[in-house]
């Protein structure tokens, strides 16, 4: 998306832009520019809104700070204002705050037609929300159809490096209302919390998520951005509990759509376990089954591995798959599996000899135990 850096490269000189304090906050992307003169406004601007204004409601120190404050609070990208006329000199307790917390703040001469700059950036902001959202229909079709993502490598080739590493983040927002409105508010405030991104990227809705998908960025940059953006939310928005997924960094963008899954899998792994980030390759055997797309696949192998003691159980009120949970847990150690479930050591003795009459299984083959623990697996996935 197109950043107050981008705008200042492309007409700041132009316009006689200047940006006079908060220049490390230029690179947040622009959603939309208004004209603020009144301080009742700014509580109907958006997370990435640009304002604007000549300063006729803000000529005092006092009204022009709490009107900055209040952007901030908004979490707005910045401020432009027409100095000549109703602002002459920003104070430095308004610089001083502004660099504080990386707001930009931006001067431009009274003789410069702000309509014009208001048109401009707006026009601006459109074309790059039009491309940003044709590129983002390529990928999707692209993970639904492999092969149409290569037919769209020379449209993307323009603006990511096609054939160097993608990562795929795929970050859920819990308790979200199903309307546009709110989708758009959250994610123009997510794409603020994720604030600079030092790659090319892009950030879009797909499958009721919002995906990011990054190019050449590191694993261990990605995950700081991801616990940043956490730790956030956990302040911000905390009525909408966030979970991130994050799948590999893997070479060329035809890559894409297997990755894609291998977030999903790591996505399903974080909602599953209540863990805010988790990556697939983190998370074992559960890159297997949240990987598995028939989900009656594994429902199925979970019954008929343990049918007979399910149905013992039922019957005779006993605990044997509980036990048997417990015995592959602690590696047949009967002592531990005992203590744990306040049982003495006989009657676990006997119920183990049950388990394997019923299951007509031998415990000390390893690949007769695996079978097992995997099905225990798929019950902790449910």
């Amino acid at each position: 998306m197109i950043s107050l850096d981008d705008i200042m490269l492309q007409v700041g000189n132009e316009y006689k832009m200047k940006c006079i304090a908060g220049k490390e906050g230029c690179s947040h992307p622009i959603g939309w520019v208004h004209i603020v003169e009144d301080p009742t406004i700014i509580q109907f601007l958006w997370s990435n809104d640009l304002a604007l204004t000549l300063g006729l409601g803000f000529q005092s120190e006092k009204a022009l700070m709490d009107c900055i404050i209040k952007l901030v609070k908004r979490n707005c990208v910045g401020l432009i204002i027409n100095t000549g006329k109703y602002i002459n000199e920003i104070p430095d307790s308004i610089l001083r705050y502004c660099d504080q917390n990386q707001f930009p703040l931006i001067t431009i001469p009274w003789e410069i037609n702000v309509n014009m700059v208001i048109k401009d950036i707006s026009i601006r902001c459109q074309q790059d929300s039009m491309g940003e959202q044709k590129l983002a229909q390529y990928f999707i079709k692209g993970f639904k159809n492999e092969e149409k993502l290569e037919q769209y490598r020379d449209e993307l080739k323009s603006h990511f490096d096609t054939e160097g590493s993608f990562q795929i983040s795929i970050v859920h927002i819990s308790n979200l209302e199903n309307t546009d409105i709110q989708h758009q508010r959250i994610l123009a405030r997510l794409q603020f919390y994720f604030g600079t991104i030092q790659c090319k990227y892009i950030f879009f809705w797909y499958e009721n998520n919002l995906i990011l998908i990054t190019n050449n960025l590191p694993m261990h940059s990605l995950q700081s951005l991801c616990e940043k953006v956490i730790h956030i939310t956990k302040i911000k928005l905390e009525d909408f509990p966030v979970f991130i997924g994050i799948g590999n960094s893997e070479i060329d963008l035809k890559s894409l759509p297997k990755n894609y899954k291998k977030a999903k899998a790591a996505l399903k792994y974080a909602l599953h376990f209540n863990h805010s980030i988790s990556r697939f390759k983190d998370i074992g055997m559960y890159q297997i089954l949240y990987s598995i797309e028939d989900e009656s696949i594994i429902e199925n192998y979970y019954r008929e591995c343990f049918h007979p003691l399910i149905e013992y159980d039922l019957k005779h009120h006993s605990q044997l798959l509980l036990t048997f949970e417990y015995f592959l847990k602690y590696k047949g150690a009967i002592q531990i599996v005992a203590q744990e479930l306040y049982t003495h050591r006989n009657t676990i003795n006997y119920r183990i000899s049950k388990i394997k009459s019923l299951l007509n299984c031998d415990l000390e083959d390893s690949e007769e135990t695996f079978k097992y623990a995997l099905a225990f697996y798929i019950k902790k996935k449910e």
